[in-house]
């Protein structure tokens, strides 16, 4: 048995799957998140869209008087669960309405909570239901999609009015080793429109991009990279890559002797 013809194609496909590992530079987040330390914050409120869920709690000095404007929730066990809020909960419109008692339609769709809370406190004081009542809103179905190259896909939910794209990813159980972090897609559908964003993790420039928290109903998508697309799934990162080259090399040496 001519052991160079047989050696020969297992180095070469060893030197190929080298070429093709992850390099360090590939894989680690945040490179030069020294520069962007001391940098302003900057918070944006998001808008209330179509099939949002709300939680609208009006109240008054005199709680009576407040509670025709509230929805009964039901209990389990003494308790509210958020399940049992979201069967009780305003459910926006494609034309982006609420029906609210009393008040009957309020349009909701496009404002942020903080205005629709001062959209319904207007109302009540200026239709002589109410004169000093207090309003909060919240929206109870936030949720996001992860998929692709992360230890956990799905959908996600959270219960803040928006999360960073890092908090997302810690959720997820972070993203595997073959995940490609120079081009993570986030898409977001705005005012019937959808966005496409595509954020490089490597570097920490993004993180001064407002657009880049994680809002209700967004989709994340982490793409694998060259090998773990070529391989179709079946090989899980360049680690077990070499593993397996490496056992073969061990048999054919054994085979060989």
């Amino acid at each position: 048995m001519n052991m160079k013809k047989i050696l020969l194609p297992i180095f070469l496909l060893l030197l190929l799957m080298l070429q093709s590992c992850t390099t360090k530079k590939e894989m680690l987040y945040l490179q030069d998140l020294d520069s962007y330390a001391n940098s302003t914050l900057v918070y944006t409120s998001t808008k209330i869209q179509p099939n949002d869920i709300l939680k609208i709690d009006v109240g008054d000095l005199n709680p009576v008087v407040a509670a025709p404007f509230n929805m009964n929730v039901g209990t389990t066990n003494g308790q509210t669960s958020v399940e049992m809020m979201k069967l009780s909960g305003y459910l926006v419109t494609p034309q982006g309405n609420i029906m609210m008692p009393i008040l009957n339609e309020v349009k909701v769709g496009g404002l942020t909570p903080t205005s629709v809370e001062q959209k319904i406190k207007e109302r009540l004081i200026g239709e002589g239901y109410l004169v000093n009542p207090t309003v909060q809103v919240r929206v109870l179905n936030n949720k996001f999609t992860i998929l692709g190259e992360v230890n956990s896909p799905g959908v996600i939910p959270f219960s803040e009015e928006s999360i960073s794209l890092l908090d997302a990813i810690g959720l997820a159980k972070d993203l595997t080793y073959s995940a490609v972090r120079k081009d993570i897609k986030l898409i977001r559908e705005v005012d019937g429109k959808r966005l496409v964003f595509h954020i490089d993790l490597t570097t920490a420039s993004w993180m001064n991009n407002p657009n880049f928290r994680i809002r209700q109903n967004d989709v994340i998508v982490v793409e694998p990279n060259k090998l773990k697309a070529n391989s179709g799934g079946l090989i899980k990162d360049p680690i077990q890559v070499l593993g397996i080259t490496a056992s073969l090399l061990a048999v054919v040496l054994l085979i060989a002797q």
